[in-house]
């Protein structure tokens, strides 16, 4: 990942994390569960950046690997919820 896609991924969170579902009192389990998982994000972006700075490439490929694997799981929430309901 080179910088310019370092800082959309940052732009992409930052709009997640900050544009919060709205709800009356405590948040669902599933919400919380689902918002976990942009800290999880946070997280990995946040080291695939430090690996770029000590030019570490095998953690910059695992470390982008786990963040792009927390972004689909986040994306997909509502498919995959669907698929373990229904079974």
């Amino acid at each position: 990942m080179n910088k310019k896609q370092i800082e959309q991924k940052w732009k992409i969170l930052k709009y997640e994390i900050f544009n919060k579902p709205k709800f009356d009192g405590l948040f669902p389990p599933e919400i919380i569960k689902r918002r976990k998982l942009l800290i999880y994000a946070q997280v990995h972006l946040s080291n695939i950046m430090d690996a770029k700075y000590i030019n570490d490439e095998r953690m910059e490929a695992f470390e982008t690997e786990m963040y792009e694997l927390i972004m689909s799981k986040y994306d997909n929430w509502y498919n995959n919820e669907q698929k373990i309901t229904k079974t």
